[in-house]
């Protein structure tokens, strides 16, 4: 897949550097070596300094790497953290489906579940067995029982390096979930190392899907 490009967004700021930044390469080296991009660490790195240098506000770092190992590495305005008005996806995404575990150009489901909730400012996602996957820019939390839970990747879904860090300090637990636990949630989370945690307001019927 020449046209691939793999992605990585990484949160950057003047005084405490990036955010999580082993894991993002680490994710990266592993997409690469699936796609057979080439990759250099060293370049990446070089990359990532250089699109900050000079800069001294907090970023998002956007960087992409083609088939043939170019980068392309960009610092965006950090967007904001305030609460989105979600809305659940319509049409299951596929479990088995390989590029919904890796940050990749292909972006067709998410564009799909998006262009069905016009209305939201960012769509959850489900599976063909009814369960939760993520949201279609992070991973989902759930407060459930008093405990903070995510699904687990074999649902379909983006092995997050947030998610990961807070899985692995105890914040968060694996669960299954299903559609029929987001009316029981005590709250609702989208998380990602660019964000961090923000909170989700589901404003659509969970039953207004297709089954």
């Amino acid at each position: 897949m020449s046209g691939l490009l793999l992605l990585e967004a990484l949160r950057w700021e003047p005084a405490a550097g990036w955010s999580l930044l082993d894991r993002h390469l680490a994710r990266l080296a592993g997409a690469a070596a699936h796609f057979g991009h080439p990759c250099d660490p060293v370049a990446v790195r070089a990359a990532l300094e250089g699109a900050v240098a000079g800069i001294d506000d907090a970023r998002k770092v956007r960087l992409a790497l083609a088939a043939d190992g170019r980068l392309t590495v960009e610092a965006l305005p950090l967007p904001s953290s305030r609460p989105l008005r979600a809305a659940l996806a319509r049409d299951p995404v596929d479990a088995a489906d390989p590029f919904l575990r890796f940050k990749t150009s292909r972006r067709e489901p998410f564009e799909r579940a998006r262009a069905g909730r016009p209305g939201a400012d960012e769509v959850v996602l489900w599976n063909e067995r009814g369960e939760l996957t993520e949201t279609t820019t992070g991973n989902l939390v759930l407060e459930r029982g008093g405990r903070r839970v995510t699904p687990p990747l074999t649902a379909g879904l983006l092995p997050g390096t947030f998610r990961a860090h807070l899985l692995e300090a105890g914040e968060l637990a694996e669960a299954v979930l299903t559609v029929a636990d987001l009316s029981r949630a005590g709250r609702i989370w989208q998380v990602s190392s660019v964000r961090g945690w923000v909170e989700l307001r589901l404003d659509v019927r969970a039953a207004d899907v297709t089954r």
